[in-house]
């Protein structure tokens, strides 16, 4: 497979640094890393274990990765900010009957200018009246930047009318959801039905209507068609890549949740790379999601937290349990707030905390050039359950 020119380059800059440089400071090592720094720079410091170099340049890697990415995050924000001003009046209000009572007023903005105080009764904002967050949103940014403003108030039992002028929006780097919880989409909301599937009524060699494929990693694109096995049918995923980072997901269409539970029945069927299978919940895009999955080679379970692409082992995420008799195993896969469980055969358990991901989607999973079949597939929302 051909490499990215730039990124080739930058490897071979690395690698150049990290063994011809006579000499080197130490570098402290990341939490939970070895006591002992590396000596970078001296080739001492990886002589016979390229493992000890791979380590080295990934984490020189990361670094610049992880600098790089919030330096961009900020620039994209003051990018947009230019080219697309959100207008800003400056207040904080909840709503009463008939109004918003303002409850903050920002120095150096239109509010404050107008000289709206924290107590008053906002009415209207032109010829809008204001009664909900959201109509305050809509007459606040339906307007632009430098516009003037009559702001309809009730203060002290009288009715006044304050003029004022809608600023910029300063700088933020919160989450947007926080920042415009009146949008469209900016709270999931979990889905209010099981989500099933048994693929009895799809057709062979096809993908189901009822799943969306996905790839994380790299390699040939996945293949989850219909097949039938010894009871009738099942989906299973065909592509043969034996990419190590070749990850095929299988997301069931339109299922949303947060405390979720998954449930799957899987085998293997072929795979000389790797033989595994694999429940996925919470899932955000093919970098960003957890999934628990059982591996014949390793035999055991395993609950993961797959984050910007790099998948680790939670804490107490593991147990062991065989998976290589050619039988079919269930697997169940429970988010609970902080929680996730995962049992295997009803009998192996793993349990393991994490807060990274509270909401997703959910899929199937697979891992290099497993060949496995899943069947009788759950993704039921929890509080569908109460």
């Amino acid at each position: 497979m051909h490499r990215a020119p730039r990124a080739a380059s930058a490897v071979l800059a690395l690698l150049v640094a990290c063994q011809s440089a006579p000499s080197a400071p130490a570098l402290a090592p990341r939490s939970g890393a070895v006591s002992e720094p590396l000596q970078v720079g001296t080739p001492a410091a990886f002589a016979g274990d390229p493992a000890l170099l791979r380590r080295e340049l990934l984490r020189r890697f990361d670094q610049r990765i992880d600098a790089m990415a919030a330096q961009l995050h900020v620039e994209a924000r003051l990018v947009i900010d230019e080219v697309s001003p959100i207008p800003y009046l400056g207040l904080d209000a909840a709503p009463v009957p008939g109004g918003m009572r303002v409850t903050a007023v920002y120095g150096g903005t239109g509010a404050k200018d107008a000289g709206l105080r924290i107590g008053d009764v906002l009415l209207r904002i032109g010829d809008e009246k204001v009664d909900s967050h959201a109509t305050l949103a809509h007459a606040i940014r339906h307007r632009m930047p430098g516009s003037e403003l009559a702001l309809a108030v009730i203060r002290d039992g009288k009715e006044l009318e304050l003029r004022g002028k809608l600023g910029k929006r300063p700088e933020e780097d919160e989450d947007e959801a926080e920042q415009f919880p009146d949008l469209p989409g900016a709270k999931l909301v979990d889905s209010e039905s099981p989500f099933t599937a048994d693929f009895e009524r799809d057709a062979p060699g096809e993908t189901p209507a009822a799943f969306v494929s996905a790839l994380g990693g790299h390699g040939a694109p996945p293949r989850w068609i219909v097949a039938a096995d010894d009871a009738g049918r099942c989906l299973r995923q065909a592509s043969a890549d034996r990419a190590g980072i070749h990850f095929p997901l299988a997301l069931a269409r339109g299922f949303e949740a947060h405390d979720v539970v998954g449930k799957v029945r899987l085998r293997y069927v072929a795979g000389e790379v790797d033989r595994a299978g694999g429940v996925v919940l919470r899932y955000r895009d093919p970098g960003n999601y957890y999934v628990a999955r059982v591996n014949a080679a390793e035999g055991d379970l395993r609950i993961f937290r797959v984050a910007n692409g790099i998948r680790r082992t939670l804490p107490g995420g593991i147990v062991m349990g065989a998976t290589d008799d050619g039988a079919w195993h269930t697997l169940e896969f429970r988010a609970e707030g902080s929680v996730l469980t995962a049992t295997l055969d009803g009998k192996h358990t793993a349990v393991a905390y994490d807060s990274g991901f509270l909401q997703g989607g959910a899929g199937l999973w697979t891992k290099s050039d497993s060949i496995t079949e899943f069947d009788d597939v759950e993704f039921t929302p929890l509080a569908a359950k109460k």
